[in-house]
């Protein structure tokens, strides 16, 4: 990808996760981003284009976050936890009609988005188990086959407006809920005590 196609997809990824996808037309994409609606189409096919390009580069910059995330906690649970954190602001960042107009308007891209989860981040998902339970913080009897396969079940709950409307719970509060459920779940005896230490001053878990 060519520096300038770089900058589009970056600055248009933040204008969807401000506005929406479904309101934001190519020519007020267009103008939001200083360019003419020409130079927009030699970088892009047509909005399915961005929006799959915009998503793919998110997808990118969450697993480059969440990796060195991974690389610099030893402690599986402390790992679990910046990634919590890490989750809940982005969420927390994104328009709430953005899943919605992905499942409605954008099912190419929504298909991409369902693959990278259940491939890369799911993977993500199965090696901090394994960490975990080798370490003695998560359950020994925990299978993280089935455990990783649940976790992306729920986001995908998380996200459904027909379970959560916005209008009643937000994303946010809905994975928080999740993920206190979630780590809760599979720390074992030990990895409670650590997880006590861990959110001993976090008012959020």
């Amino acid at each position: 990808m060519d520096e300038k196609k770089a900058d589009i997809v970056k600055e248009a990824l933040e204008i969807y996760m401000k506005y929406g996808i479904k309101s934001v037309t190519m020519d007020e994409m267009a103008r939001q981003l200083g360019v003419s609606k020409k130079t927009l189409y030699v970088h892009v096919k047509d909005k399915n284009d961005l929006v799959e390009q915009c998503l793919m580069y998110g997808q990118m910059c969450d697993m480059e976050e969440i990796d060195k995330i991974a690389e610099t906690n030893d402690n599986a649970i402390e790992e679990l936890l910046e990634v919590g954190r890490y989750i809940i602001k982005t969420l927390g960042s994104i328009h709430p009609s953005i899943f919605f107009d992905l499942s409605k308007y954008h099912h190419s891209s929504l298909k991409s988005m369902q693959k990278h989860k259940n491939e890369t981040v799911r993977g993500s998902i199965v090696n901090n188990l394994t960490r975990g339970i080798e370490q003695g913080v998560y359950r020994k009897n925990l299978s993280p086959n089935i455990i990783s396969r649940l976790h992306i079940a729920m986001m995908d709950l998380i996200i459904s407006t027909e379970v959560f409307p916005h209008d009643e719970v937000s994303v946010e509060q809905a994975y928080l809920e999740f993920f206190r459920y979630h780590i809760r779940g599979i720390a074992s005896e030990k990895g409670l005590e650590s997880l006590k230490e861990l959110i001993r001053n976090d008012e959020n878990l």
